[in-house]
């Protein structure tokens, strides 16, 4: 007795090799696109220099400038950050942004002698003719200069004890000051946390008083303009 025609077509289907489904939008023939080439960023050169030595409030100016390496302007205000070493680490002094031309004007007041550092964080900014790497200057070594201030009456009696007191910068507490005249040391005295100093002396004749602050292995010393005071 012969098999019913269904019977035969189903076992055909089950022999027949099984084909991956392919869904009706998608294109077998199609290849998934090729990545898009990384941009490289141009190299930079950053620089930073001090002039000189503090000024009479403890400041010591900087000047930071940012260029492609070649030495072009990048024609655009960037960010850039001024780091310090504390001791064995490196922290965030101050945050800016340069002019057009790179150019950045930054002012500090270390309390010790330290090394800045001018970072730039680079930039894919479309402002920008091309991606901009990121670039360090080279280290500045900075010297803190103490700066002191001596205030005196012009006359005091004979004997009689009066108030002599100054300033310190920069300012810190315990920084050592000593006060003396006519070739002669009269007492030592200590500073309080905002730099500030004040002391008694007696004097019996017509005395040149001034304030000194002696040199440090984190700071250079430095000395008072004289204040004559004279005696009745």
């Amino acid at each position: 007795m012969s098999r019913p025609l269904a019977a035969v077509v189903l076992g055909a289907a089950l022999l027949a090799p099984l084909q991956p489904v392919v869904a009706a939008h998608a294109d077998p023939s199609a290849r998934p696109p090729a990545s898009s080439a990384k941009t490289h960023a141009r190299a930079t050169q950053t620089v930073l220099t001090a002039y000189g030595d503090s000024d009479s409030a403890g400041a010591v100016h900087l000047s930071g400038s940012l260029r492609w390496a070649n030495g072009k302007v990048l024609g655009h205000r960037e960010p850039v950050e001024l780091w310090g070493r504390s001791g064995a680490r490196w922290v965030l002094v101050r945050q800016a942004v340069t002019d057009r031309r790179g150019d950045v004007e930054l002012s500090v007041t270390p309390s010790a002698h330290t090394t800045y550092e001018l970072r730039y964080a680079g930039s894919r900014s479309k402002s920008l003719t091309s991606a901009a790497a990121s670039s360090r200057s080279p280290r500045v070594e900075v010297r803190a200069l103490a700066h002191v201030r001596l205030d005196a009456p012009a006359r005091a009696q004979r004997g009689q004890t009066f108030v002599v007191k100054g300033r310190v910068t920069p300012a810190r507490a315990g920084r050592v000051v000593v006060l003396s005249g006519n070739g002669r040391k009269f007492t030592t005295l200590r500073t309080r946390a905002d730099g500030s100093f004040s002391g008694r002396v007696r004097l019996q004749m017509k005395t040149s008083l001034r304030v000194s602050v002696p040199k440090a292995a984190s700071l250079d010393g430095a000395a008072s303009t004289p204040r004559v005071v004279r005696v009745a």
